[in-house]
């Protein structure tokens, strides 16, 4: 209660001098009204999904904060997830304090739970982002994860993080986040591109290598194609390398609009070590409620009618 009434306090100071202040509430998740087995269960999504943020600038833009509580329906008190503080200058921005920053990242189209991997590293934990944009789309930045322990400079430095994403004309862009380890050689590097230069397709290709003793490489392919009537089509692919033993998946979904708020879908998917075919329709009602009613079959027969939530203010 301290921790937000001193909260609470910060925004009405911050408020004082005719910043602009925002605050957003998300919650997400699901209510399985009856499955297979005649069971019921209501789940929420709980860390990443519903979440408290706070956030406050100057009324010129060029300066702010931001924080934000995870699982805030299972939490008493303020759990911060990230914090930080941003200022913009004429050619760079600086952003600090205990990070959770997708400037350099991507993720595919649809990202399906069946998919082995669908999305590069954020850039997290304590440090300091100095970003610079440049006119013609592109972006640089550099991470030196500065944490509450002290450590050598150098140390921090041999750990450092180096973004780069380029927003190309007619194309879509490119990316590229580094995260060194040195002198341990277990650096990681994340890559990719989206292709969204035409109206009814978008293509997405990632990939993670992580070097050293614990090699692991893993890549993806995604794509989203709406070039027909009331159907979009859906299909990822990747692969993952990690301990000697290789990994794939292969996803491939069709969702059909038989009316402005009924959808069909079938979809499936082959794996290492199984396979996932299933059929739904789902209704939305708007102002984020929607419900579906499906059946498939993994590793064994399941079915389901559900309610979905999902709302943000």
């Amino acid at each position: 209660m301290k921790k937000l009434i001193v909260l609470l306090m910060a925004v009405a100071m911050v408020a004082a001098v005719s910043a602009q202040v925002t605050t957003a509430v998300s919650l997400n998740g699901e209510v399985t009204v009856i499955d297979q087995d005649g069971n019921s269960v209501f789940t929420r999504y709980g860390n990443g999904y519903d979440l408290w943020t706070l956030k406050a600038s100057d009324k010129d833009g060029k300066y702010g904060f931001s924080i934000t509580d995870q699982n805030i329906l299972d939490d008493t008190s303020l759990v911060v997830r990230d914090w930080n503080f941003w200022w913009k200058g004429q050619y760079t921005k600086v952003i600090l304090g205990k990070l959770r920053n997708a400037d350099f990242r991507y993720t595919l189209p649809y990202w399906s739970g069946d998919t082995l991997f669908g999305g590069t590293d954020r850039i997290t934990g304590y440090g300091v982002l100095i970003e610079a944009p440049f006119k013609n789309g592109m972006l640089l930045g550099v991470n030196l994860p500065i944490g509450e322990t002290a450590t050598s400079t150098w140390t921090v430095v041999k750990k450092a993080d180096l973004g780069f994403k380029y927003n190309i004309k007619d194309f879509g862009g490119i990316f590229a986040l580094m995260n060194f380890e040195i002198p341990t050689n277990a650096s990681i590097l994340n890559a990719g591109f989206n292709y969204n230069a035409s109206k009814c397709f978008n293509l997405v290709g990632i990939t993670k290598m992580q070097f050293g003793a614990a090699d692991t490489y893993q890549a993806a392919l995604g794509a989203k194609y709406t070039g027909v009537k009331d159907l979009t089509v859906w299909a990822e692919g990747a692969y993952k390398y990690a301990a000697g033993v290789n990994s794939f998946s292969l996803w491939a979904q069709a969702d059909y609009s038989l009316t402005e708020k009924l959808t069909a879908t079938v979809g499936g998917a082959v794996k290492t070590g199984g396979h996932n075919v299933y059929a739904k329709l789902g209704y939305d009602y708007g102002n984020g409620l929607s419900s579906e009613v499906g059946f498939g079959h993994d590793t064994a027969f399941y079915a389901a009618a559900k309610l979905y939530y999902s709302v943000s203010f």
